[in-house]
């Protein structure tokens, strides 16, 4: 087959590329293992420095205009500055909570681990770094949403190993930040 016909591969949607990698599977016992292998090794690769990096830049991105335009009264009753800010940082993390919770699921828990390292890491540096006027309406909120990220980590089921590390990093690079629960 020319080089050119596997372009197709680019227009596939991500459900019909997954419909397709299924069929491969069924059919190739031997393809389907090397399908599994290239996954494995792919989702192996998870640095919690670039996480954290990640997660900083798009929490520095907030807008505090945006909390000042959704906060105040409205049809619903009075929604507070506060309260606003807090759902767009939820709305950051959500998915890295979903990228975390996969690991776990799939029983890769060193990577869940290193997501779980990575989130704390990124909200310690937005407490502690960032200069984002956004900050004044999040108080304390990076603080609460580290504790969640510890308490859906868990919920995991990582080993006493991990909790441990865990445990260590957070004494030691986050120096004692997060209240363990």
């Amino acid at each position: 087959m020319p080089k050119h016909a596997y372009s197709i591969i680019d227009h596939l949607s991500p459900n019909d590329a997954l419909a397709i990698l299924r069929i491969l599977v069924h059919e190739d016992d031997r393809l389907g293992a090397r399908i599994a292998e290239v996954a494995t090794s792919y989702l192996s690769n998870v640095d919690p420095e670039e996480i954290a990096l990640d997660l900083y830049a798009e929490l520095d991105a907030l807008n505090v205009e945006e909390v000042w335009d959704r906060a105040g009264a409205s049809r619903h009753g009075y929604i507070e500055p506060q309260e606003v800010a807090s759902e767009m940082i939820e709305q950051v993390i959500e998915p890295f909570w979903q990228e975390m919770h996969k690991y776990a699921r799939m029983g890769f828990h060193a990577q869940a681990k290193q997501v779980c390292t990575g989130l704390l890491l990124g909200l310690y540096r937005f407490e502690h770094e960032s200069t984002n006027e956004f900050k004044d309406w999040a108080v304390d909120e990076s603080a609460e949403f580290a504790r969640e990220v510890i308490r859906r980590w868990r919920g995991g089921t990582p080993s006493r190993a991990d909790v441990r590390e865990v445990r260590h990093i957070i004494d030691e690079q986050l120096k004692g930040w997060v209240v363990w629960r």
